[in-house]
């Protein structure tokens, strides 16, 4: 019998740390270290190990300093933004990681990682051991053969490809030996590769499927059509150079040991230490305890005892199960298939009754007809973690989740606001072991102990504003309203996104010459690095005034904007860089996240924000622009499916209100009883001006004055935001507290309390701990009673926001069934798509709903529109 050969793993080192970077939220570490790339990488290895258990494994990075190709041409990725400060923080602590687990990291000055990774693997192929190369950039495909793979990672984390040959055939049209070839007519704009002007995409790959080769297509330009010869004969030079540069040196000047690559040679003591200070608790478990081994399956350890594990294996061992429990809340857990980075089916299912006895049984349709009148009962309590998660797995088999009774995550999260909210490190800290089984006696077990938690909180509150009703009232009731959303996502009109990328690109051509020509020379306006060159050295700009970051000068808009009114380049520069992010964020992005009926779906997380605020991902939909020269447009391709109208409903002014509310302040309660202008009163008793001789900045100012305050900001932070001396905000803030002085008293309680008790609540219940409050360290301590002062605030509005949700969810489902469906929460709005002849009377409902959901001291008003679009509302 032939041997099966061996296989070597090439991490594509700097592909997989921005792709981790760009696909996870922020995660920093309690010391406040960014780490969501190291994370993300990290994941990406221990998730490839045991994928492929390979017998070898490798990794490659770049170092900085100019490359060959940029030798060859030095516009070579001049068009690349420069990467954050906080990527290049992490990518030391990527090596670190890498280095923990004995991976030997190959790095070449004047050479690119994937030219390390393509000379490799071309010595391994050599030598008889199959390569597959992990990486998110799709130039490793040209070195694609009989030995060599890759894994691609695509969107996110989590749209993974293994691409073989065929594959690459079946991608591109042709095989990966052309790869080069395509780059050199069709460019790379990722990499500033120029390719042969008006080839484009498709008509590179129709010229290499007939002709095969660059070369070869040259040599038979007299059997090309004419239009398309004089193309291909104008920019003859520059082919040839997009080729080489899009063609990966396999031939580096870098030898393969494979002696000191063998998997699982590392020291497993040093991985977990290193895992622990980066808070990557639930990646412990998934250490693999020898290369070319399965992971280790994790077991109740200490802290909890020996679970009895029954497999359930025919439907009617599941109905007795069932019946005998009937009346009891069970606990759920489903494990995926796989790893979360690999697939969102489900595999297992876990229930339990008790902390240490559970029932397994496995994923298959008869199973979950076994189970679908347990899962879909109205009547029968379950306990899960992520319940929202486990409708959306239960939704792909045509399953309908109800009476979650208990979502652990949520209570967590309740409880420790702001912290760390993942099953794995829960049992570790709740019972000191990172190798707590995570199924659902351990889920059952931690409902106990959070439960009892949240009630112990709860009794020390006010009767009816507890923690315990927040859940139960709020959070808890808007798991099924989040998930419907989710699921029914937006219709995006992605042609109209098209026309206006197009129309970006040549404003932004048009820009960059004008930048270019008040520069006196070409660079790269997405590099802080160039710019600050051409401004504070070529250009001569004085840096007083101006802050200085790690790299040098720094270019950031709020320094920038310091030089505006004196220097016209720098309006240019900022008109550049707003369009450069509306086009890649957006326009570019967003299109590429459509279903199949055009429609995005965004997630919402009920359990990030320490404020109670909901979060959105992939894509976040409340960061589309609102008040930008384009906004209207962009949003304006959100638009409604045809016979609907959007209905939208937005508090005013609510974070104001709710502070006339808890401070009881007079004046600002009177103004709103009365319905005055708040930032033309405020500006009016800062300026000390009678109101009707406010101007428009004095009014603009006023408003950076009312939520500045609100916030917490001090002399200094306010003269920044609104653009004046710190002299005269200090007195601005003088004269804001003296006629508002309810106000000021409320923000003094209220750093008060925080300091005696480390925390703060609102006034239904819901609490956030501010240990930073009582630090020795002045900055920290301040940025503690920011947190003191704005909580309370910002907190009651997400509990009324969350509660009008839930009645106005309620209110669509009776009165407007079918006919009126909840899309979007974004920031203090609410939008709903409806049928056309109902809107008017839904937009008086949902004005009725929001503004009678809770009651304030003032006024809660809700400003309604109607529209086909979500720019027209």
């Amino acid at each position: 019998m032939e041997n099966k050969p061996k296989t070597l793993v090439l991490l594509d080192g700097n592909a997989l740390i921005h792709r981790a970077y760009h696909a996870l939220p922020p995660l920093t570490t309690k010391t406040g270290e960014t780490v969501h790339a190291v994370y993300g990488f990290t994941m990406t290895l221990l998730s490839v190990l045991e994928k492929f258990r390979p017998e070898y494994i490798a990794a490659s990075f770049d170092l900085h300093g100019p490359t060959f190709r940029d030798e060859l041409y030095a516009e070579y990725k001049a068009t690349r933004t420069a990467a954050p400060d906080d990527l290049y923080a992490q990518i030391p602590r990527v090596k670190e990681m890498t280095t923990a687990f004995n991976i030997p990291i190959y790095e070449l000055p004047g050479y690119e990682a994937d030219d390390c990774v393509g000379t490799i693997a071309k010595q391994a192929g050599a030598q008889g051991v199959d390569v597959i190369i992990v990486t998110g950039d799709n130039d490793a495909l040209q070195l694609v053969d009989d030995h060599v793979k890759v894994f691609s990672i695509r969107k996110g984390l989590k749209d993974l490809v293994l691409y073989d040959r065929a594959a690459v055939e079946a991608k591109y049209g042709f095989g990966p030996e052309l790869v080069p070839d395509y780059k050199g007519l069709a460019g790379d704009t990722s990499d500033n590769i120029p390719g042969v002007k008006g080839i484009g995409e498709k008509g590179a790959t129709g010229l290499l499927q007939e002709f095969g080769t660059l070369e070869n297509i040259y040599a038979h330009l007299g059997d090309i059509k004419e239009a398309l010869r004089k193309k291909l004969e104008s920019d003859r030079e520059i082919a040839f150079l997009s080729k080489r540069l899009g063609t990966i040196d396999i031939a580096a000047p870098v030898e393969l040991r494979l002696e000191d690559c063998v998997t699982h040679d590392f020291d497993r003591e040093k991985v977990e230490t290193l895992l622990k200070e980066f808070e990557f608790f639930s990646l412990i478990k998934k250490i693999p305890t020898s290369g070319n081994q399965p992971v280790a399956e994790s077991g109740a350890k200490a802290g909890m005892k020996k679970v009895a594990n029954k497999k359930l294996k025919s439907a009617e061992d599941i109905a007795a199960w069932l019946e005998t429990n009937t009346g009891k809340g069970i606990a759920i857990a489903l494990s995926e298939t796989a790893d979360s980075l690999f697939g969102n089916g489900i595999e297992m299912v876990e229930l339990a009754t008790a902390v240490d006895a559970q029932v397994s049984l496995e994923w298959n349709p008869a199973a979950r007809e076994a189970l679908r009148e347990f899962l879909e009962h109205p009547q029968r309590p379950k306990i899960l973690f992520d319940a929202k998660r486990a409708m959306h797995l239960l939704s792909k088999e045509g399953v309908t989740l109800r009476s979650v009774a208990r979502d652990v995550s949520l209570i967590n999260y309740l409880i420790a606001a702001g912290g760390r909210n993942e099953m794995p490190e829960l049992l570790l800290r709740e019972f000191g072991s990172e190798t707590t089984e995570t199924g659902a006696a351990s889920l059952y077990a931690l409902n106990a102990l959070l439960g009892e938690r949240i009630k112990e909180i709860s009794a020390a509150q006010t009767a009816g504003k507890t923690l315990l009703s927040v859940y139960a009232d709020i959070e808890l009731p808007l798991i099924p309203i989040l998930f419907r959303m989710e699921e029914r996502g937006i219709r995006l009109n992605t042609e109209i996104f098209k026309t206006m990328s197009d129309e970006m690109t040549t404003e932004l051509a048009t820009l960059e010459h004008r930048i270019y020509d008040l520069s006196g020379r070409t660079f790269n306006i997405n590099s802080p690095k160039q710019l600050a060159e051409v401004l504070f050295t070529d250009l001569a700009i004085p840096t007083t005034n101006i802050k200085k970051n790690k790299t040098g000068i720094s270019t950031a808009s709020t320094e920038l904007e310091k030089l505006r009114a004196e220097y016209p380049i720098v309006a240019e520069i900022e008109q550049y860089r707003e369009l450069f992010k509306l086009k890649t964020t957006y326009l570019d992005a967003l299109p590429k996240l459509v279903d199949a009926h055009s429609r995005v779906h965004t997630t919402y997380h009920q359990t990030i924000a320490a404020t109670g605020r909901l979060s959105s991902t992939e894509p976040n939909l409340q960061n589309i622009p609102a008040r930008q020269a384009w906004s209207e447009r962009i949003r304006g391709a959100f638009e409604a499916e045809p016979g609907n109208l959007f209905v939208g409903a937005d508090y005013s002014q609510i974070e104001l209100r709710i502070a006339a509310h808890l401070s009881a302040d007079t004046n600002l309660t009177e103004a709103f009883v009365r319905g005055e202008d708040i930032h033309r009163k405020t500006a009016a008793v800062v300026f000390g001006v009678e109101p009707e001789a406010v101007t428009g900045d004095m009014r603009r100012q006023a408003k950076v004055f009312n939520f500045g305050i609100l916030y917490g900001m001090g002399a200094f932070g306010l003269a920044q935001a609104a653009d004046i001396d710190q002299k005269s905000a200090g007195k601005f803030i003088e004269a804001y507290f003296e006629r508002f002085s309810g106000v000021a008293q409320y923000l003094e309680v209220s750093k008060t309390f925080a300091r005696e008790h480390g925390y703060v609540e609102t006034e239904l219940g819901r609490r956030r701990s501010v240990p930073e409050i009582q630090s020795h360290n002045v900055q920290v301590a301040r940025s503690g009673e920011r947190m003191a002062v704005n909580m309370p605030v910002q907190g009651l509005a997400a509990d009324i926001m969350k509660l009008a949700m839930i009645a106005a969810d309620q209110m669509a489902e009776t009165k407007y069934p079918g006919t009126a469906r909840m899309l979007l929460q974004v920031h203090d709005e609410i939008i709903f798509e409806v049928q056309a002849d109902i809107a008017e009377a839904f937009a008086r409902d949902l004005k009725q709903s929001m503004e009678g959901v809770y009651a304030l001291k003032v006024p809660l008003i809700a400003e309604t529109a109607i529209g086909k679009n979500w720019g027209e509302i």
